[in-house]
């Protein structure tokens, strides 16, 4: 005689948990994936900050340059030459949006004074990566 094994199905109870573990798995996922970082940035004289680059999501950096420099900012997709999004003077505000894969490119403008930004970071923050290059 064959049996029959029970099922996740054959108790509601059991199904019903299980679909509100995955549903609470999956809210979880999405908050992850769409926070915010703020940061007192530093770039070194003759250096770029480089942001993101990959990521599933987009991102928007906002703040102030609260240094002595100006700063360039740039966007690089995958396989393209990075493109001149603007110039943030001393004292001035950014406001600039990536699209996804696309990386920020923040280039101190100086190649003997350190540069200073005071950043909000939004959006898809879960998977950017950061790191520091020479200017080209």
């Amino acid at each position: 005689m064959h049996k029959e094994s029970p099922t996740m199905l054959s108790n509601p109870g059991s199904a019903f948990r299980l679909f509100a573990a995955a549903l609470a798995g999956l809210a979880a996922t999405t908050a992850v994936s769409a926070g915010e970082i703020t940061s007192n940035l530093q770039i070194e004289a003759g250096q770029t900050f480089e942001l993101g680059g990959g990521q599933r999501g987009g991102f928007t950096v906002t703040g102030r340059n609260t240094g002595p420099v100006a700063i360039v900012v740039l966007a690089k997709g995958a396989a393209a030459a990075a493109v001149v999004k603007g110039r943030v003077e001393p004292g001035a505000s950014v406001d600039a949006a990536f699209g996804p894969g696309e990386q920020a490119l923040l280039r101190n403008t100086s190649d003997a004074r350190m540069a200073r930004l005071k950043l909000r970071i939004t959006g898809d923050t879960s998977a950017l990566g950061m790191t520091y290059s020479a200017n080209p």
